[in-house]
This record gives C-alpha cells, structure tokens and sequence, in this order.
C-alpha cells in the first residue's frame, strides 16, 4: 500500500489571480458552487482554472472517481492512493470542522470553460504535526496536461504557505527524470523511493525456500482479532512514517471495503499471543488479476525466527490457490534486507513511486 500520484509534463503558468481568498471568476468553469467552502481560484492559460475548496459534495466526488479511472492503466496501478479514493468515497467531508480557520484539507479542481474536470490535486494533513500528504491526478487526454499538472503544484503548494505554513510530501507514480527536474525547481528533495515488485504464481521451485520456518496460519476473525492485530503490527513498524500508526477506525475500514477478504489475512499465533500476520489483496480487475502482500509483520519479539519470509510464502501460496498467476508487494528502497529477501523469492522490480518533500515558510 502506498500514497501515490500522477504528475506528467511541464510547463509555466500565468497565474492572474491569488490562489485563497478570491472571488470565483465570473463564467469560469463548471460544476456545482461551494458557497463558504470555497477558499479561492487560480485561472491560468488556454482557460484553466482551479478552484480550491475544503470539501466536496457528491457530484464532485464522482467527478473526480470518473477522473481517476480514466488515468488507472490495465495494471490497476491507480493514479490516487487508497487512502485518498477512500476519502473520495466518503464524499470526502474536511478533515476539521470545515471552519474558515481550519484548512487542514483542501481539493484542488482543475477545470477548462469548454469541458469537465481535467485535473484533481489533494492535500491533507501528513502523519506528524505541520507536514501536508499531496497527491495529483491529471487527464491522460487532455493536451495541456503538463501545463494542468504544473497549475495544480504551484496552486497547492501556495495554499499550503497561505494556510502556516510545513513541509510538504508529494508522491509521485512511476516517477521519471522529468519528475524530479519538475520537483528540483520547486525546492523539492527525493525523500523516498517506493519499488513495487512482481513474482510469477505459484513461486517456482527454484524460489521456493524449503527450508523456511514450519508455520500454521489461520484466517482473520472480524470482530475478535481486531486489537491484537493492531497492536502486533503498530509494533512491528513502530518508526514507519505511514503503518505504524493505525487505528481501529483505519483497520474497520478497509473491512468494509469490496476487496476485502478475512481469508486471505493470515494470522500467526506463537506463545499465546499474535506473533506475526500476512494480509493479502486481490486485484480483480487488473490485467492480469494479480494477488497483493498488502501488509505483512512479525512482532519485534519474534524477529530471528525467519517467520517473514515463511508469512510472505503463505500468503503467496494462498494467492496462488486462488488461481491466480502474477504477486505483487511494495518495499521501501531503503529497506535492504526486505528487498534482498524478495529478490530471493523471485521478486523483480517493476517500477518506483517517489516520494519528494519540501518545506514552506508561511506567506
């Protein structure tokens, strides 16, 4: 799992209007008004405007998923994270109390007199005090989409110093050289890189470790293992900026959502306790289905026992069982023993997500 975004292109932008605190431009873009919650606009050329606002209503919603699905490829690999597609499905209210000295979310939408929605920028608090999490999603058709992806940048980030201020994460997919030149020029640093490896299903022979750890798993029980897994793995990714800090409402979520399978996360039980976990994701409607380690943990006072590599094989060999024929996990690029473990499992590298952080000084 991961916070991803997609940014293409790059071109400048007149900006003719402060991006917080303006009117709307008369006749400037489509859609339903906002009253108090829209916080300003930006139009830049070829008649691009952007209008910021701190919540969005159904149309907006579905407008926006409608965007998103035009720019998630055959590989299912989604030009928004989930995290964010989940705000989107809750109609996505602010994250405060929506007041006009609460602008910890905004949503930036990028619009052309002539059409619809041609780009979609997030920005909601990160995971420590004063940093923001930013993602962007641009039409894949449109043919001013660097010059979209650009407006929305600036227009964020100038929200962001508008607004105290922080150091700001923006997560780019399958990022390029273009991307990093695009992020260089705005201050930006390479703070993370984000691999997203594949391995054939079922693992061959060659891959398979026979000699790995004996282990038994067992399914998930919604409503009986939710705490003790919470705690197991908020232990096991204590200094991780984004899992180590999850609630019983993050994990009731994803139980609701379609995708999930209580099957397919795999428990392990040692010495009474909740010693380690494997919880598995299918992508149905990639091409191919391909079966996902969403998250995977060994409590710390378990480590030493090769249960990692024993829960990743479980939890591939029941992906397997399903029938299907490609996994898939993400792994930071840092972290050197996971990837040389994948690696030896038949993992290969796909492609990288990126993330780039900045600071910003209040206006």
């Amino acid at each position: 799992m991961v916070q991803c975004a997609q940014l293409v292109g790059g071109a400048g932008v007149e900006h003719r209007q402060s991006v917080v605190g303006g009117a709307r431009p008369p006749g400037g873009g489509t859609g339903s008004g906002h009253g108090a919650q829209t916080t300003g606009s930006v139009v830049g050329m070829d008649d691009l405007e952007v209008v910021v606002v701190t919540a969005l209503d159904r149309p907006e919603v579905e407008a926006i998923t409608a965007l998103v699905d035009r720019t998630t490829g055959e590989d299912g690999h989604g030009a928004l994270s989930e995290h964010k597609r989940m705000e989107l499905h809750h109609a996505a209210p602010p994250l405060g109390d929506g007041g006009a000295d609460d602008h910890r979310f905004a949503a930036f939408l990028a619009r052309r007199d002539a059409g619809g929605l041609v780009g979609y920028a997030h920005v909601s608090p990160g995971p420590e005090p004063d940093h923001h999490a930013m993602e962007i999603v641009v039409d894949p058709v449109d043919p001013g989409g660097p010059a979209v992806a650009d407006t929305l940048l600036d227009t964020s980030m100038a929200w962001v110093r508008a607004n105290g201020g922080g150091r700001l994460r923006l997560w780019v997919t399958r990022a390029s050289d273009g991307d990093d030149r695009r992020a260089a020029a705005r201050h930006f640093i390479i703070e993370r890189n984000l691999i997203q490896m594949r391995c054939p299903l079922p693992l061959p022979a060659a891959t398979r470790e026979t000699s790995a750890a004996t282990i038994e798993t067992r399914p998930f029980r919604p409503g009986l293992d939710e705490e003790a897994w919470l705690a197991t793995n908020n232990r096991a990714f204590a200094s991780h900026p984004e899992q180590g800090h999850w609630q019983l409402a993050t994990l009731l979520e994803r139980e609701k959502e379609p995708w999930f399978d209580p099957g397919g996360f795999r428990l392990l039980d040692a010495d009474g306790r909740l010693a380690g976990s494997c919880w598995t994701k299918v992508h149905a409607r990639t091409e191919p289905p391909m079966g996902e380690i969403y998250v995977i943990s060994v409590d710390p006072d378990f480590h030493g026992r090769g249960w990692g590599r024993a829960l990743t094989q479980a939890g591939l060999d029941w992906l397997a069982g399903r029938g299907l024929t490609v996994g898939m996990l993400y792994v930071d690029g840092d972290n050197r023993a996971a990837t040389h473990l994948y690696r030896s499992m038949g993992f290969v590298d796909h492609h990288v997500d990126r993330a780039y952080l900045t600071d910003l000084g209040q206006d």
